[in-house]
């Protein structure tokens, strides 16, 4: 397994401006006289999650909520679509993270996350907190771990984590 501080420190520094940045390619690119006009990439920042405190989402609600993530985060790929279960308090405790909050993730995971090939192992949520482990051409075997609040992601964690046993089955891929 590899070190996650070394997937946190390559996805951190990646350059940011990447995110919004212009593609060329000759799909993408129209010609006109004297110009090319660029499409920007498909990561769009969404409306932060906003957590349902009164009443209380239960914890099969947040669970579901948590698959729903974890489908467009390891599945689709879809950035957008994940992050709006991310609430704008999150908190990212990896020691590599420039900062906390959402867009702060966005920056470093979009410039790349389309060219990474994920291989989902298997998922849990129980209580308050969600568990991803996965595979991936670049990084090894990594294991995030997520705390839930009001049905919105609010904190994280990836360093040196390991996938609980619960005494239970945990949902594959």
């Amino acid at each position: 397994m590899r070190s996650l501080t070394s997937i946190s420190f390559l996805l951190l520094a990646a350059p940011l401006g990447i995110l919004g940045a212009p593609t060329t390619s000759s799909e993408n690119a129209a010609i006109i006289p004297d110009k090319v006009v660029l499409e920007a990439r498909a990561v769009v920042t969404p409306a932060p999650c906003v957590p349902q405190l009164d009443p209380p989402v239960s914890e099969q609600e947040s669970a579901e909520r948590f698959e729903k993530f974890a489908r467009a985060f390891l599945e689709t790929k879809n950035l957008t679509e994940a992050f709006e279960y991310i609430d704008a308090t999150y908190i990212n405790h990896n020691p590599f993270a420039s900062a906390n909050g959402p867009n702060a993730a966005l920056d470093a995971l979009g410039p790349y996350w389309d060219s990474v090939q994920i291989t989902p192992l298997k998922r849990t949520f129980k209580g308050e907190y969600g568990w991803l482990n996965y595979r991936t051409n670049y990084f090894g075997e990594i294991v995030d771990r997520y705390r839930m609040e009001g049905g919105c992601i609010v904190e994280h964690w990836d360093q040196g984590e390991k996938y609980p046993s619960f005494g239970c089955k945990a949902k594959r891929g």
